[in-house]
């Protein structure tokens, strides 16, 4: 994978939604800006959101739904969104990078100790950067393991569970103590990159080279039908019937799948307006 803070940047800097695709009433959103619980949207204008704002926006509309308040919604973004920035989240990171990065990549250790004192560009990364950010972007657009929200309304407590880790100790000795809520993420990513899929054309950042050319062919070429062929037992074939579901179906598969970055695919065009795809990931 490259350079995975400058990776990070370029999804972040990928905006598409806004809150209309979502379902989501201006109203909402306009009452939840003046209530600095999305911090992320000027209080003038809407704008389009990347993946982890809309992601965001979700988790606020769920939670609203539960009967979360919009005192403790203020203070739990509060907590996601500007608490890493006054406890220096970035500047840890950034060292880490520093102090990890592969020495035969030329220009790496460079490029993290630059980025480090470009107190422009630092503004805004502060902003967009922050463990939540991280949790949705590498566990699941990267890594693509399930993460879940566990919320405490009770003590205001959060974490973002990535799914192959257990709960802090804190918090694991508070579910036996006080009730909390538990929100999955994944299929509230999976709903925005089908909705990225139907209103964008064009290549995704959060995808390799082979899933983007799976995506142009399912969305973009009209097919009937479309088969993708997987030889590997462990991954489920795709199937499409019907274009109108292709995007939903197609970004089940994508982040279901961890596909192989070395997979090759084999486009065989059939009568009808059909086509049969074959990854071959060995």
């Amino acid at each position: 994978m490259e350079n995975s803070i400058i990776h990070i940047g370029k999804l972040l800097s990928e905006r598409y939604i806004l809150p209309k695709h979502l379902g989501i009433s201006s109203r909402k959103v306009s009452y939840w800006k003046e209530k600095i619980i999305l911090p992320f949207f000027t209080k003038d204008k809407h704008a389009k959101m990347n993946i982890t704002e809309a992601v965001w926006l979700f988790v606020v509309n769920e939670l609203t739904i539960m009967g979360v308040d919009s005192k403790r919604l203020k203070a739990l973004a509060k907590d996601v969104w500007h608490k890493p920035i006054e406890q220096g989240y970035l500047d840890v990171k950034l060292d880490k990078l520093i102090a990890t990065a592969d020495s035969k990549k030329e220009g790496t250790v460079e490029t993290y100790k630059t980025l480090k004192k470009d107190k422009i560009l630092k503004i805004t990364l502060k902003q967009e950067i922050n463990p939540f950010t991280d949790s949705v972007l590498e566990s699941v657009l990267i890594k693509k393991n399930p993460i879940s929200l566990f919320y405490f309304p009770s003590t205001g407590e959060h974490h973002f569970s990535t799914g192959d880790k257990e709960l802090p100790l804190k918090l694991l000795n508070l579910t036996n103590e006080a009730p909390f809520i538990c929100i999955p993420i994944m299929p509230f990513v999976k709903t925005i990159v089908s909705i990225e899929f139907n209103i964008v054309q064009k290549e995704f950042s959060y995808l390799s080279e082979i899933e983007n050319q799976i995506k142009d062919i399912v969305l973009y070429k009209s097919p009937k039908y479309i088969e993708l062929v997987v030889d590997r037992d462990n991954i489920a074939p795709l199937v499409i019937r019907e274009q109108h579901k292709g995007a939903k179906q197609l970004a089940d598969f994508i982040l279901n799948n961890k596909l192989p970055k070395s997979s090759k695919l084999l486009i065989e065009p059939r009568s009808q307006d059909n086509y049969k795809l074959t990854l071959i990931t060995k």
